[in-house]
This record gives structure tokens, sequence and C-alpha cells, in this order.
């Protein structure tokens, strides 16, 4: 790498760290006292819970950590007539952008590393240390593994094949029954059930008693049957949470495990998509930011060309939340509301920085 590139890598690096700190903290700060003042936590939980956040918080960040640091970086050299003199010397804008670029596409790959491999192993580590540490429910447990949901309460534990919200119905549902001392005693199997309000309906299925004093369980088919748990759709909505915590080929086998079910999947696919959508946005807050970087000194100082981008930038997340929205509710295709915002702000930016005639 050339002198010049080494120093215009260690600029734009060092004001890409100042950025994603700053924000960082402002996000989490505002997070800890939001906490503090709407719930009866200790500061030590409230801490705690955030700590196993700052990952997530650091990949929200990114996008708008790398349009500082490219504006930092190029106004920067802008008004110290620096990059004056780099394109004095042959060296164009497209050279000096492709060189940013190269780092923040490296950005972006470790960003979806994190998403993939880092994220979901907190995010679950963050829900069990919520409701067992916060909420004081050490009997709470939930796993999604490959093929079953299992969920733990009291002296209940769930396997559930699916769980739709929309409709309050459970696919492939086995409720283990254990006494005090945590011996089996009964099993549920039902085909599906569905709540009501008189609780929870079962149908076609199996229930298979366990006697102390008999070796043989004693089996009944039924039809139809009134199961009375305390757990309601709410407290299974802790599921829809879950999603979040599993990594993109966990993701990918929930869609089609719930698919093959016959339940809608499509928000779930938008997760997917999204997932690469959104650890690709840098590129675009980057590309965004340079035509406002170079723009002439007489045209505005380095805070008027923050807040230009920053305005765009939250028009961009306004466009790239209404098009997840219309991809969850059906109206687009997930894969096209997971990246028609970024595309079409890709074009925007790529034609601003296409007018400098640099």
């Amino acid at each position: 790498m050339k002198t010049l590139d080494r120093y215009i890598a260690a600029l734009f690096l060092k004001n890409l760290a100042i950025g994603a700190f700053g924000l960082t903290i402002i996000y989490l700060f505002q997070q800890i006292t939001g906490m503090l003042l709407d719930e009866n936590y200790p500061l030590r939980q409230v801490i705690a819970f955030n700590f196993f956040q700052i990952p997530a918080v650091l990949v929200q960040m990114i996008p708008p950590s790398v349009l500082v640091g490219t504006v930092l970086t190029l106004s920067g050299l802008n008004r110290s007539n620096e990059l004056t003199a780099i394109f004095s010397i042959g060296i164009g804008l497209k050279r000096v952008m492709a060189l940013l670029l190269v780092f923040v596409f490296a950005i972006c790959i470790g960003t979806l590393f994190l998403q993939d491999s880092v994220l979901p192993g907190l995010f679950k580590r963050r829900t069990n240390y919520y409701w067992r540490e916060m909420k004081g429910r050490t009997d709470f447990y939930l796993d999604i593994k490959q093929n079953k949901i299992w969920y733990r309460s009291k002296n209940l534990i769930y396997n559930l094949k699916a769980f739709d919200l929309k409709t309050q119905q459970i696919l492939g549902m086995t409720v283990y029954s254990f006494d005090e001392r945590f011996n089996l005693v009964q099993t549920v199997e039902a085909d599906r059930a569905r709540f009501t309000p008189q609780g929870w309906k079962l149908v076609n299925g199996t229930v298979t008693q366990f006697m102390e004093k008999d070796p043989f369980p004693v089996n009944q088919k039924f039809n139809e049957l009134r199961l009375q748990i305390t757990e309601t759709p709410k407290d299974f909505q802790e599921i829809e949470k879950e999603v979040d915590g599993l990594g993109l080929g966990e993701l990918r086998s929930y869609i089609e495990r719930n698919q093959t079910a016959g339940l809608d999947v499509k928000s779930y696919q938008v997760k997917f998509h999204s997932r690469f959508s959104l650890s690709f946005i840098p590129l675009v807050m980057c590309i965004l930011a340079v035509p406002f970087s170079v723009r002439g000194r007489r045209e505005g100082g380095m805070a008027k060309d923050l807040g230009i981008c920053l305005g765009i930038t939250f028009f961009y997340w306004l466009f790239y939340s209404i098009g997840l929205s219309l991809g969850t509710n059906g109206a687009l295709p997930p894969l096209v509301a997971a990246w028609a915002p970024t595309l079409i702000f890709t074009a925007f930016a790529l034609a601003l920085v296409s007018r400098q005639g640099k």
C-alpha cells in the first residue's frame, strides 16, 4: 500500500472509531437511563443487561459511523487543501473513494459475521439474564432447536413444532408435566392447539399417565381436549423474539419448517434478507457522504456537511423501515422489501458522485 493510501486509511479508521464509540455510548446511555427511570431494576442489573447488547448496538451504529467517518476524513482533507494536492498529482476522487470502499466492504463482511455468529449467542444470554435475574423466573427456559421449540415454565415443559401468533395456534404440541421431585407424571400430545376464552383446545392427540406404582403408562386418545394451563399466547410471544437469536442457517431452517406447516413466514423471510441488506448499508453511507464532503469550502462548513448527510440518512432509514413493513405485510416480496431501499439510495448516491466531475 502506498504512503498516501496508508495515510487516508488511518485517518478514516480513526474517524470511524470515534464515530462508532461516540454513537454507541450515546445509545447505551439513553437505554440505561430509560430503564432506570421506567423500570424498578437495580443499576447493576441494568448495566449487565445492556452489556450483553453492546455488539448488537455497535452493528446498528456502524452505518452512521461510516457516514461520519467518511465526512470527517474527506471534509478534513478538503479544508486543509490536502485533497486538492491529491487531485493535482493525478489521483482522482474515484481512486480515493475506491480505497474507502475497500475498507467499508471489509467492515460489511465483519458485520455480517457478527450477526450470524456472535449476536445470536449474546441475544440468548441477554434473554435468559432478563427472565432469570431481572424477572426472577428461574424456571424459565426457551430454545429453538433445529426441528422443535422447547419452552419451560414451572413444572411444565412444552415441545412445539410451530407457533402462529396471528391465529394463536400451536402445531405439534407436547406438554410434559412433572411433580415436585421432577418425576414425569403426564404427557399430552396433540396435532394442533388453539387458544380460546376457555383455555387451550387440543385436537387429535394422546394423554399418557405415568403411575408411581404401575410400571406401565396409561394411554388415552382424544379428538378434542381442554387443557387448563397458565400459559397464554402472550407467554409464547417470546418465541417470536427468540427468532432474533437464530443464526442465518438456523433461521432458514425455521422458515422452512413453518412454511411446511402452512404458516405465514413473510415476516421471517424479511428478517432473513434484512440481515444481509443491513450488513451492506455502510457501503451506501460511504458513497452518500462523498459528494457532500468534497464540495467547495464556500458552500458550507463540516457541520453543514454532516447535517445534510444525517438528514439524508434519516430519510433512508425511514424508507428502509417502510420497505420492511411492506414486506412483512405481504405488499412486497421479502427480497425486494429488504434490498429495494439500498439499491435506490445507492443509485442516488452514485449519481451525486458522478456530478462531481473528478
